[in-house]
Order: C-alpha cells, then structure tokens, then sequence
C-alpha cells in the first residue's frame, strides 16, 4: 500500500501543539539519544504525514503531543538497550545507522507488524506504526532493537552480517562467559592438565545453526547459544567424573596422551561419524571434539561423552 500524501497545511491549533509539545522538547529528545550512543543523532518527524494517518480527532488536535508520546518511551528503551547490551549495541547502531537519524513514520509494505515496531532501513532507524494504530502501544513498539538490528545486519545491503548475532553474542556474555572459568577449573581438575582449554566454537557454530533455517533449529537458538554451550561441556564434566577420572592416575593419563593439545572443542556439524544420535566425542589431532548437529541442538546434554573411555 502506497504512503499517504501528507495534508498541505495543518491548522493553527495543531502547528501550536506541535511547537509547544513537541518541537520544544525535541532538543532534550535528541541530546538524551545522542549521549546514550555516544554520538550526535538527531530526530526526523512530518507532523503533516501524521495527521492523514488518524481518524482519531483528539490525536488530530495533538499530534505533537503524540509524537511526544513515541519519542519520550523510544528513550527509555534505547537507555535500558544500551544498558544491556553496551558497547556491542551502541557500536551496532552506529554502524547500521549510518545517517544516526530517527525517524517516525507510517509502516510500508515491507514492514508486517501488528501496532509498529523498530526497523533499520537506507541508514535511519525507523520507529513506524501500522496504519490505522497511529498512538497505540507507543512504548511496546521501540523495545526490540536487538531484532532491527539483526535483520538489519543479516540484509544483503549490510552484507549478509555474521551469524554470530548480537543476540548470540549477549547470550555469550550472559550465560557462557561468567561460568566457563569455574567450569574449565573443574574439567582441569578431572583429567589433571590445568591449562586445558574450552573451545565455545561460537563463529563456526553460529553459522551452522543459522544455515539450518527455519523448521530445522529452533527459532531462538541465538538468544541460548551460550547457556547451551556451557552445558555442553557440563555434560562432559558430569560423564567424566561418572567415569571416574576424578583421582586415578591411570584414567588422567590416557585422557592427556590421547587429548595431547589439551583443548576441548564444540562443533556443530551437518551430520554425525557415526551417523545418527543426539552427539558424539571423537579425538581429532589431540583435541577432544564435541559434535552434535542443529537437528539435535541443546538436546541430551546431560549425556555428552558417555562413550569418553571407550575412544581415548
């Protein structure tokens, strides 16, 4: 469906709204935008374009007011964003929104949400609104920046952007990296060789996951690709010392002459050696390899390297 032409002159009355509440605060609108990404941005609005997009004669008379209403939540949540995902996200909106612009505006064809939502498009995040929902769910319809920018990063346009998401990378930061340190001590522990490293694999993993596509993965995998992959490696944990490789030397040493490179490593493959499965361990050039497929991503964790005396 075609944009509207905007009305040609809005009345007295509404020009008023508009300046006194609107235009008199988007200075503050725009400073409070500028200092949460650490760069100058400004705000675009067409009042005259709002005002063909309500049947509503109360939001006729105060579109400034409405645009107000967009704007004033648009901040919190850019703030609790920013807030959440730091630097990451304040470097990634940058980055896509190369004209560091907001711009209200009606949704196009392109656009499919319900009340409005986030989108970034020609270097401009754009705050829209579906047709017919012009001043509802104000506050809702900025909360998901994390997802405009996904699909922003994954565009053509952009370059196709790395699977390793920003929602992949927060779950990293979330739930892999404050627990692998104690985990890695406790597999150390284990098999006795106190420098082994956790390889999380996330890059290649990602990708594999995201070639997946949809009805072969689930749809959230980005968001627990770090709470799977730590469970990964306590699943290991788990089997190791119901193995009993805590304290017997014998079981330490074959574990380090056949894990010679003392790394673990994750990977996530089209298809398993052995064919079928939930995952596998195999020694691969000194490393100990963890597979499994997104077929059977976050599945039977728990189990991971029942078969570990049997391949060292």
């Amino acid at each position: 469906m075609p944009l509207k032409a905007p009305v040609d002159k809005l009345s007295l009355a509404v020009r008023k709204n508009v300046r006194d509440e609107w235009e008199s605060k988007k200075p503050e609108i725009e400073a409070r935008v500028s200092k949460a990404l650490g760069e100058a941005w400004t705000v675009t609005t067409n009042p005259n374009l709002l005002y063909v997009y309500t049947d509503d004669e109360s939001y006729k008379s105060r579109i400034g007011t409405v645009i107000t209403w967009y704007m004033e939540p648009f901040c919190s949540n850019l703030e609790s964003f920013i807030e959440t995902y730091g630097d990451d996200g304040k470097t990634e909106l940058n980055s896509l929104c190369t004209k560091h612009q907001v711009e209200l505006a009606p949704q196009e064809d392109d656009t499919k949400f319900s009340y409005g939502g986030l989108q970034i498009k020609d270097g401009m995040l754009r705050l829209l609104f579906a047709e017919g929902y012009l001043a509802s769910n104000v506050s809702d319809v900025s909360r998901d920046f994390q997802e405009a920018i996904k699909a922003a990063a994954a565009a053509p346009s952009a370059g196709g952007g790395s699977a390793f998401n920003i929602n992949a990378r927060q779950s990293v930061r979330e739930s892999y990296d404050p627990q692998i340190g104690a985990m890695q001590k406790a597999i150390a522990a284990l098999v006795g060789i106190p420098n082994i490293r956790l390889n999380g694999n996330f890059e290649a993993n990602a990708a594999v996951l995201a070639r997946a596509g949809d009805g072969k993965i689930r749809s959230d995998w980005d968001k627990v690709l770090g709470r799977a992959s730590l469970e990964y490696f306590d699943g290991l944990k788990y089997q190791l010392e119901r193995a009993g490789f805590q304290g017997d030397d014998m079981l330490q040493e074959g574990f380090q002459e056949a894990v010679s490179k003392g790394e673990i490593l994750l990977r996530f493959v089209d298809k398993l050696n052995k064919g079928s499965g939930y995952h596998e361990v195999l020694i691969e050039d000194g490393v100990l390899v963890i597979q499994t497929t997104p077929e059977y991503f976050w599945t039977n964790v728990s189990d991971v390297g029942s078969e570990i005396l049997e391949i060292l």
